[in-house]
């Protein structure tokens, strides 16, 4: 059973891989760009869970939804704002340091303290932080990009604990509610949306919204929620050579020895932290059996 989940959470992961590719190249902004795909996700998962089920949800499972909610729209508008401000390499870098918010996330939510590895794959990817980023100075907008992509990871980090909290919701259900909730933090922006677009606008949108919503985030929800945190990360992590190759040929975005020796420290960083959350959670598991 767990080999579909693997399965469903590797083309998640390749979509999303391919996602900022479309998120730049599209001329609709990122207020934009969530209420189309939000729109989308919502009109489709509300016909795939059920009205039936959606109708008998308790008081306290719609809270559940709007926290899941509102915590992916506040992770989605920082990615997109990143991916439009730096390029969609180092935004999906950015926001592969979710894997690294987890080790004090693990301490704050569960009371699982960092060890000295945890500490070692921070100051790693804190280094490879330092050679992606071009200049310390925040009229650089792949400097800013990058520090909305971290904020971004952190929020991302945030919502397997809560999805997996409330796993007893039904995944279309939660999904449905993930991008209804959402939708409020979008609408905030409302009056910056831009709708001046051409065809190809219009269908990277509809791509957008169909293939990298629908199908990636329904396919990636199940998997984090049924696969333990430590496996959905290593999985999560192939997203990022998958964006660097993809912007590389499509974008022709320069790939320096600076940037590749840094994405390479990151993704490693984040792979050894959680070898080692999985190795110390097996180690713990056998000694109480």
């Amino acid at each position: 059973m767990n080999s579909r989940y693997y399965i469903e959470g590797l083309i998640a992961v390749f979509i999303f891989g391919i996602t900022p590719i479309f998120i730049k190249e599209v001329a609709a902004n990122a207020f934009t760009i969530g209420v189309v795909r939000l729109s989308i996700g919502m009109v489709f998962l509300y016909l795939l869970a059920g009205p039936s089920k959606i109708s008998k949800l308790r008081k306290s499972e719609w809270r559940a939804l709007v926290w899941i909610g509102l915590l992916f729209g506040v992770h989605w508008v920082t990615y997109f704002i990143s991916v439009k401000l730096s390029t969609p390499s180092m935004a999906i870098l950015s926001v592969s340091s979710f894997g690294l918010h987890m080790i004090y996330l693990n301490w704050i939510i569960k009371g699982v303290k960092p060890k000295p590895v945890d500490l070692i794959a921070v100051f790693i990817a804190v280094v490879g932080i330092y050679l992606i980023v071009p200049d310390f100075n925040l009229k650089n907008d792949v400097t800013a990009g990058i520090l909305v992509g971290l904020a971004s990871g952190l929020v991302f980090a945030i919502l397997p604990f809560v999805q997996q909290r409330h796993q007893h919701i039904d995944s279309m259900t939660r999904a449905f509610g993930q991008y209804t909730f959402a939708m409020l933090v979008f609408l905030v922006f409302t009056p910056e949306t831009n709708w001046e677009l051409s065809q190809l606008d219009w269908i990277y949108l509809a791509i957008l919204g169909v293939i990298c919503t629908v199908v990636a985030h329904t396919l990636w929800l199940r998997a984090t929620t049924m696969l333990p945190p430590t496996n959905s990360s290593l999985i999560f992590y192939l997203g990022s050579p998958i964006a660097m190759l993809t912007s590389y040929i499509f974008l022709n975005e320069t790939m320096n020895t600076n940037k590749v020796i840094g994405a390479c420290l990151i993704i490693s960083a984040n792979i050894f932290g959680v070898l080692m959350r999985r190795r110390t959670s097996y180690k713990t598991s056998s000694e109480g059996n």
